[in-house]
């Protein structure tokens, strides 16, 4: 018989719909306090004298900069207060902030790509889209734009992570590695070791599913795994593999090729072991209905002991519950390969930019990641600096960030350049999500992955 979820939960399913983010990193947060966004997008719109500025190289400029974080909470508001202090010190540089999900962001660039005179100077991205936006011919070039002490500013690895080819395609602001969040307590009352392969993952997560109140229901879950077929649920599938050894895609001789067919038994077996968590019943029923906010909240008030996620997510836990403080940690994703991009995200700035807007947005870019002593943006999100000294500031010393640093001490994937990437998520979505539904066996499931993503490397080829 179906186990219904507890009454309880709906109230934190409620709330996830509160903190509705977009696929991927993006996704990921909270919308910003109807109150902030409209207040300061009115200031940021001011007229302003036109004296020269260290932002331009020749008389007024105005920028527009379309922006995934704005509309997130708590953080969204700083990006309106930097912009703020930006313009005071530079007062012939006009910027209105626009926020915008980032669901809706690629959607929306990739339509203006046919009107490129209504395109933004500035627009937000990551490392799971960039590919797509400089295949269309949007991003320009930062390499010859960013001086080369600020280059030395940012952390090992992050410069090269925003490479494509021989072009710097965006500006790192922050880092999103995947790891896996935990509680510690939990851990420690079970008598359980950090897992070092997936296998152990699935013992440490039986352990970790229990029935606390005896009503012959499980209300406490081992893993807390986005199931839902968005990007958030794709990305996190994608690392998994990459974990497992299993290249979804890589460049071969000049062409693209995967290791996503039905004779790989590596696959066979990851697959199998992903789709078993949910018939085994340790990860949360109703898995393709868990997106991001739901199982960040199913995190933050326990039902759940163990997340794969960036570690945003951990200000959605501490935002949600201050009784975690202490409580958490992560470790690097188990497995012997790197399961994870750097996750670095940014801005873009416009091919179609004239070159005083694309002076001014990296001079405005540069006083977004050194103006704030205190951190405000990162240390508000959960989110890590992508400079060497930002991420030396106290709230990422602890535990709950241990995994991340390592993870980024120890090296990250390089930055997905295929530009069909986002075809390439929505097959493996489509594959786990088919299963998970039951209307296909996991032998089936990975036939008709073969055959899409054969098909998708024919197009890029």
């Amino acid at each position: 018989m179906k186990k219904k979820i507890p009454a309880i939960m709906f109230s934190v399913a409620l709330m996830a719909q509160a903190l509705t983010g977009c696929g991927g990193a993006a996704d990921e947060t909270t919308p910003a306090p109807t109150d902030t966004a409209p207040a300061k997008a009115e200031s940021a719109q001011e007229e302003k004298s036109a004296p020269e500025s260290a932002g331009s190289s020749a008389g007024d400029v105005s920028l527009t900069v379309l922006c995934g974080y704005a509309g997130e909470d708590p953080h969204g508001k700083y990006v309106y207060q930097y912009a703020d202090a930006y313009m005071e010190e530079h007062p012939n540089v006009k910027i209105e902030v626009q926020a915008i999900s980032t669901n809706d962001i690629y959607t929306k660039l990739s339509a203006m790509a046919t009107t490129p005179d209504d395109l933004p100077e500035v627009f937000f991205t990551s490392a799971d889209a960039v590919a797509t936006l400089h295949d269309l011919g949007l991003t320009q070039d930062l390499s010859g734009l960013l001086p080369d002490e600020l280059k030395a500013e940012f952390a090992n690895g992050v410069i090269d992570s925003c490479m494509l080819g021989d072009e710097i395609s965006y500006f790192p602001i922050a880092l999103q590695p995947q790891a896996i969040i935990y509680r510690k307590d939990r851990f420690d009352e079970a008598g359980l070791s950090i897992p070092k392969t997936w296998d152990e993952f699935a013992e440490c997560a039986k352990a970790l599913t229990k029935d606390t109140d005896g009503d012959g229901q499980n209300d406490e879950w081992g893993f807390g795994m986005v199931g839902s077929n968005n990007s958030s649920g794709q990305s996190r599938f994608m690392s998994y593999l990459w974990a497992n050894g299993i290249d979804c895609v890589k460049e071969d001789g000049g062409q693209w090729v995967s290791d996503l067919t039905a004779d790989n038994e590596t696959l066979k077996t990851a697959f199998a072991r992903w789709t078993d968590m949910n018939a085994e019943g340790i990860v949360p029923i109703g898995i393709t209905e868990v997106d991001y906010p739901t199982a960040a909240n199913y995190f933050a008030m326990g039902y759940t002991n163990m997340f794969m996620t960036g570690s945003n997510a951990l200000g959605v836990a501490y935002s949600n519950n201050p009784d975690l403080k202490g409580k958490l940690g992560s470790f690097k994703l188990p497995g012997d390969y790197p399961g994870t991009m750097l996750g670095t995200e940014g801005y873009a700035v416009s091919s179609y930019a004239d070159d005083g807007e694309k002076a001014a947005a990296v001079d405005f870019l540069r006083f977004f990641v050194e103006n704030d002593k205190d951190m405000g943006f990162w240390q508000s999100s959960g989110k890590i600096p992508a400079t060497t000294e930002g991420q030396k500031a106290e709230y990422i010393t602890g535990d709950d960030y241990a995994g991340y640093l390592a993870q980024i001490a120890d090296g990250c994937r390089p930055t997905v350049a295929f530009a069909g990437v986002s075809g390439l998520k929505s097959a493996l979505g489509d594959a786990y999500a088919s299963v998970f539904s039951g209307e296909q066996s996991n032998d089936a499931a990975i036939q008709k992955l073969e055959s899409v993503v054969s098909e998708l490397m024919e197009d890029y080829n």
